[in-house]
């Protein structure tokens, strides 16, 4: 996960293709990610939650970012299997920020 944040950090969209499950690779988008990945500068990576089980694996990360509308938190729960010894990402649910406690703005 480490390193595919990284990749976003330093605009490595050929790595982010390459660490993609390669039964996952049918709909990357090469130009939307790194148009996305262009627009973004990256601040912050936090780890929630790591597990691995066998050759499948879970990360739940915050990677805050800011973009020309201001900065945001990607929440997410990612899954990988590991192939050959590689770790590949496989997909991932984004999760959607905590509701606004009544009274904040």
């Amino acid at each position: 996960m480490r390193s595919r944040y990284a990749a976003f950090v330093h605009k490595d969209v050929d790595y982010l293709y390459e660490t993609l499950d390669p039964q996952a690779r049918f709909d990357f988008d090469e130009r939307a990610t790194r148009e996305w990945a262009e627009k973004a500068e990256f601040l912050n990576l936090e780890i929630l939650r790591a597990t691995s089980e066998g050759n499948k694996g879970v990360v739940e990360f915050k990677a805050t970012y800011k973009t020309a509308d201001g900065v945001h938190v990607h929440h997410e729960v990612s899954k990988f299997r590991k192939q050959g010894g590689i770790w590949y990402f496989r997909d991932g649910k984004v999760l959607p920020p905590p509701p606004e406690k009544k009274g904040e703005s």
